[in-house]
C-alpha cells in the first residue's frame, strides 16, 4: 500500500480502508490529511473534475513512460517488496555463509561462540530489517528514510563494543592487524548488493537518504561477513576496517549521484 493506491481508491469514489491503509496513513502525513473530518478532503479529491488532457502531450508522456519501463531495470524494480528485500538479504547471507564454511576466522574458539553468535544476530537482524525498509522507501515519508540511514550507519559502530577487548592476543601487532585489507576486502565483496539496491529502486531521482541507506546496508553486510572472516578484536581495527565501510559506500553513492545530476 502506497500513496498512489490511496489516491486511486478515492478517485474511484470509495474511501479506502483496511489494515494496510491504516498502517500507511499512520506513517504518511500527506495521506492522513485526506482522511481527516470524515475523509472530506479525499472525497472532494474524487469529485474534482480533471482538466482535459492535450492528446499530443498525453501520447508523448505515455510513450516516454513505456520506453522507460523496459529492460532489466524495469523488470527488477517491478518485483514485489518481499522479493526485492529477500534478494538483498540473500546476498549478505550467502557472503556470510561462504566465509563461515570455507574461510572462517582462525580464532573462533578463543573469540567465543557466544560473542560470535551475538554479533552475527545483531548484524543479521539489521540486514533483514534494513533491506525491508529500504525497498519500501517509495511509500515512506522522507524522515523515515533518514532515520533508517542513521540506524544502519550506527549499527556496525555499536556492534564493535560487543566484541571483547580483553587480552585475546598477547601481541598488539597481531591484535591490530591491517584495517586497510579488511576495508577493501569487505567493500569490494558487497558491490553486488549496492548494484542490486540501485536496480531495485523505483524512483528515477533517488533521494539522498535512500542512497545513504543503500550504502549503509552494504556496510552491515560487509561487517557480517568480516565477523566470520577477520580475527582481529582491536577496537581501532574494527572501527577503521569494518564499521567505516558503510560510511564510505554512502558517501561514494552521494558523490556519484551529485556528479550525474550535475551533468543532466
Amino acid at each position: 500500500m502506497d500513496c498512489a493506491d490511496i489516491r486511486q481508491g478515492f478517485a474511484s469514489g470509495v474511501i479506502p480502508e483496511g489494515p494496510a491503509v491504516a498502517e500507511h496513513v499512520r506513517a504518511c502525513p500527506h495521506c492522513r490529511e485526506l482522511f481527516e473530518q470524515g475523509a472530506m478532503l479525499g472525497l472532494r479529491f474524487a469529485q474534482a473534475p480533471l482538466p482535459p488532457p492535450d492528446p499530443g502531450d498525453l501520447f508523448s508522456a505515455v510513450q516516454r513512460d513505456l520506453q522507460g519501463e523496459v529492460g532489466l531495470h524495469a523488470r527488477l524494480r517491478a518485483l514485489p517488496s518481499w522479493a526485492r528485500a529477500t534478494a538483498l538479504v540473500a546476498i549478505g547471507g550467502l557472503l556470510f555463509a561462504l566465509h563461515l564454511f570455507l574461510d572462517v576466522r582462525p580464532d573462533l574458539d578463543e573469540y567465543g561462540l557466544d560473542v560470535f553468535g551475538a554479533v552475527t544476530l545483531l548484524l543479521g537482524a539489521g540486514l533483514v530489517w534494513g533491506a525491508w525498509r529500504l525497498v519500501r522507501g517509495v511509500s515512506r515519508p522522507a524522515r523515515r528514510e533518514g532515520t533508517l540511514a542513521l540506524a544502519l550507519l550506527a549499527l556496525p559502530l555499536l556492534v564493535t563494543f560487543v566484541v571483547p577487548l580483553g587480552p585475546l592476543y598477547d601481541d598488539p601487532v597481531s591484535a591490530w592487524g591491517n584495517p586497510a585489507d579488511c576495508f577493501s576486502y569487505g567493500a569490494a565483496l558487497v558491490l553486488p548488493m549496492v548494484a542490486l539496491a540501485w536496480l531495485f529502486e523505483r524512483r528515477d531521482r533517488i533521494p539522498a537518504a535512500a542512497l545513504v541507506s543503500a550504502g549503509a546496508l552494504a556496510g552491515v553486510a560487509a561487517n557480517l561477513l568480516l565477523n566470520a572472516h577477520c580475527a582481529s578484536v582491536h577496537l581501532g581495527h574494527l572501527m577503521l576496517g569494518h564499521a567505516s565501510i558503510g560510511i564510505a559506500w554512502a558517501l561514494g553513492l552521494l558523490l556519484v549521484s551529485r556528479l550525474v545530476r550535475a551533468k543532466e
